[in-house]
């Protein structure tokens, strides 16, 4: 059965239209405009720096911080905001399917252009950045391997393609995205490599990143809301609400990967 483009959209908007500008979470991410797990070492306390050092490790894997980028599903435009501590905000484009969050975007990075456009359907010409940029989004796509093959084609030669990703299990990608079949589900790490290579990438590189991603985010995020219903700032039924998203996440979540992969020069 195929997806219905325009619902999955819908779907995805509403979701984060609604949960990226609720109070608990801009409290949560210290009323920063991130909204993704971050990546937490022993010197991270704050959900903000963690998405400061997940971006920190993308940008990592790319030698030279030059040229032209394109963020992927920007979000409000936090990741991009971070991207101009490498890059000049005029040589940034960032893409995302809600106008609700460009709108902020817009707002917050005037010098940066921000356009509503569909991942797997990228309305550049080829070879037009040198890097593309996308955090923790590709899981949502129809599919992945149209969103790669895209940022294949919009890749100078020799630039390169960084992403984190999630992979859920087959259970979680119905309950969770609302998927009732395989045309985006991929099994593990040697699996989204070989997804790669197929497209065409090289030089790929993928760090299995679930422990200080996902599992040292669900430790705080678990802390944190119990806190919140021991001073009185959750009610009960807000607690549960909160503890059995996270509950289902536990059962879904497979892996949380940092991929790169570089286009032939």
């Amino acid at each position: 059965m195929s997806i219905n483009l325009e619902n999955l959209s819908n779907t995805i908007n509403n979701f984060y239209d609604s949960h990226m500008y609720s109070p608990d979470l801009l409290d949560f991410y210290q009323q920063s405009d991130y909204v993704n797990l971050g990546y937490w070492d022993d010197e991270v306390i704050t959900p903000k720096e963690a998405c400061d050092l997940l971006m920190s490790k993308l940008l990592d894997f790319i030698p030279e911080k030059q040229g032209d980028i394109l963020d992927v599903a920007c979000g409000k435009g936090e990741t991009t905001r971070y991207l101009t501590k490498f890059y000049s905000p005029d040589k940034i484009t960032g893409i995302n399917i809600s106008e609700k969050q460009l709108s902020d975007c817009r707002k917050n990075l005037p010098a940066t252009t921000f356009q509503l456009m569909d991942a797997t359907s990228l309305q550049f010409e080829n070879n037009s950045f040198d890097t593309v940029i996308c955090v923790e989004a590709a899981f949502h796509f129809n599919t992945r391997e149209r969103f790669l093959k895209e940022a294949l084609r919009v890749l100078k030669p020799g630039g390169y393609l960084v992403l984190s990703d999630i992979l859920l299990t087959s259970e979680g990608e119905e309950n969770f995205l609302h998927r009732v079949e395989d045309e985006n589900y991929v099994q593990d790490v040697d699996a989204y490599e070989a997804l790669c290579r197929q497209v065409g990438f090289e030089s790929i590189a993928i760090v299995d990143a679930t422990e200080n991603c996902w599992r040292r985010h669900y430790r705080y995020a678990v802390e944190f809301v119990h806190e919140k219903f021991l001073n009185h700032q959750l009610d009960f039924s807000t607690l549960q609400h909160y503890m059995s998203f996270y509950y289902r996440q536990v059962e879904a979540l497979k892996y949380y990967l940092l991929v790169s992969a570089r286009k032939k020069k």
